[in-house]
């Protein structure tokens, strides 16, 4: 998934609720992303309980009574940060092993691989056609990737993707925190029962197949 698909699924992930509320039912730029630091929404007890517990720790919050809408997301991988970087940025192989995606490619790239435009297409029903997102994705190896719309069904989106390994050393075996940020908009009313629900399911089941993947070909190698 070059340094988006994982985090495209997610958007996908929102879209499906977007979709379903829009027929009466569904992984941008709107606001900054906020700034990682060392005192984070990961420090609160009940997050570390999740992540030491192997689970996948996502918080959901609500911007006062507008649309706009904030996701947290983080699971601890028993891999290192490149093998973990080297999982986000598999856009070839990502419709293997990231539920609904059917297809990622890359259409621009900068010549030193700072940046990636990257467009997918995934299905998570029979019900809905296809869904199509282009987002632009900003590299710093083997640490940091930010993305944003370029096009797609939402108002804005943008994100972040934080991967902290425990001595600073990027070829350590692990464990990595991996962190995922994403404000998005939809640009209209959507149910937020709808919405949380269908984040608080799809996006650890999104993680987990980040980190599955990770220490499989880790192990591997």
């Amino acid at each position: 998934m070059t340094g988006i698909v994982a985090a495209a699924s997610f958007d996908i992930a929102f879209r499906r609720t977007v979709k379903h509320a829009a027929v009466g039912a569904l992984l941008g730029i709107l606001l900054p992303i906020a700034t990682w630091a060392e005192d984070s929404w990961v420090r609160d007890q009940t997050v570390q309980r999740q992540l030491a517990a192997r689970q996948v720790a996502v918080q959901i919050a609500f911007d006062g009574d507008q649309s706009l809408i904030h996701v947290h997301a983080a699971v601890r991988v028993n891999a290192s940060p490149e093998a973990v970087w080297r999982v986000l940025t598999d856009c070839e192989h990502a419709a293997s092993f990231i539920p609904g995606v059917r297809w990622c490619h890359r259409v621009a790239a900068a010549p030193d691989d700072s940046w990636e435009i990257i467009e997918q297409e995934a299905k998570y029903s029979w019900l809905m056609p296809p869904v199509t997102c282009v987002i632009r994705a900003a590299y710093q190896r083997p640490r940091r990737i930010d993305f944003k719309r370029v096009s797609g069904d939402l108002k804005s989106e943008e994100g972040t993707w934080l991967l902290v390994g425990p001595t600073g050393d990027t070829a350590a075996s692990g464990p990595t925190l991996v962190e995922y940020e994403l404000s998005v908009d939809p640009g209209f009313w959507i149910p937020r029962i709808l919405l949380r629900h269908s984040l608080g399911t799809e996006l650890p089941a999104a993680l987990a197949a980040v980190r599955e993947r990770s220490e499989s070909t880790a192990e591997a190698r």
